[in-house]
């Protein structure tokens, strides 16, 4: 009888032990959910602290490839007595505006072709309002980015192509537009992959700390990708093989404590 107990108390440690084991790992720690987790709770930062701790936010320079809102006007009517506007280059990807070609012009009528590659827009719109001098009497240009765009792909709720209406967004921004990171996504671990020129330089951001406001990277440019990197279980959860051996162990596991409870009760 002592040794019948004793066989059936082993049986059951080792069913807790399974389980125990089972609940350690299903317990995720919040602070993998948690951004800027290093902060403590009563963590206050002075303004100018804040603000000279930032990353400096730098223009973008127009590229080729973008896609350029210009609008002229003029205090002086022309004589339709309406403003003057650049028109549209036609049959531009269904987007209004001038594209900018590979040598990093955009053909502007009446001026012509006017290099703007490697510019701001603010720069671009005072080189184009110099031309335009001769021409009319104090033009005002406007020039704006259209195809501003950031391509957000993985463990996001909506991944895919974010145009961004301002030249100044950081990546909180885009992850934002996004619907923010799936649950299982990894905080720690956001890559962002950007080209310039011939190169492509690749990042690393955290999430889960508050450096990233001085991370040089945290103001994104037009073409940036992010790529979210999902976490260990929901890629786990995806792989068909991975399920294939947890239901075989599972299967195991449940023959041999049938055989030993089995051999308990003979």
């Amino acid at each position: 009888m002592q040794q019948l107990m004793r066989r059936g108390s082993n049986a059951l440690g080792l069913v807790f032990i399974f389980f125990l084991f089972i609940s350690i790992n299903a317990c995720v720690p919040s602070k993998r959910f948690v951004y800027f987790n290093t902060l403590k709770e009563d963590t206050t930062y002075p303004a100018k602290i804040v603000m000279g701790g930032t990353t400096q936010f730098t223009d973008p320079t127009i590229q080729p490839n973008d896609i350029l809102s210009i609008t002229i006007q003029t205090l002086a009517q022309n004589e339709t007595n309406a403003p003057v506007e650049a028109a549209a280059n036609p049959g531009v990807d269904q987007l209004s505006g001038f594209l900018v070609d590979r040598d990093g012009f955009v053909d502007l009528q009446p001026i012509g072709q006017i290099k703007v590659m490697g510019l701001t827009t603010a720069q671009a719109r005072e080189a184009i309002r110099v031309k335009l001098m001769p021409l009319y009497k104090d033009p005002v240009v406007r020039v704006r980015i259209v195809n501003f765009e950031v391509r957000v792909l993985g463990d996001v709720n909506r991944p895919g192509v974010v145009n961004i209406p301002s030249e100044k967004a950081t990546v909180l921004d885009v992850l934002a537009l996004s619907g923010d990171l799936q649950p299982t996504a990894k905080r720690d671990n956001i890559l962002l992959a950007r080209t310039e020129g011939d190169k492509t330089t690749f990042v690393r951001l955290d999430l889960t700390k508050p450096d990233i406001f001085t991370n040089p990277y945290f103001y994104v440019k037009q073409r940036d990708y992010i790529y979210v990197e999902p976490g260990n279980f929901k890629r786990q959860s995806s792989d068909n093989s991975f399920l294939r051996y947890v239901s075989y162990g599972t299967s195991l596991l449940g023959v041999v404590s049938f055989l030993y409870l089995t051999k308990i009760i003979k």
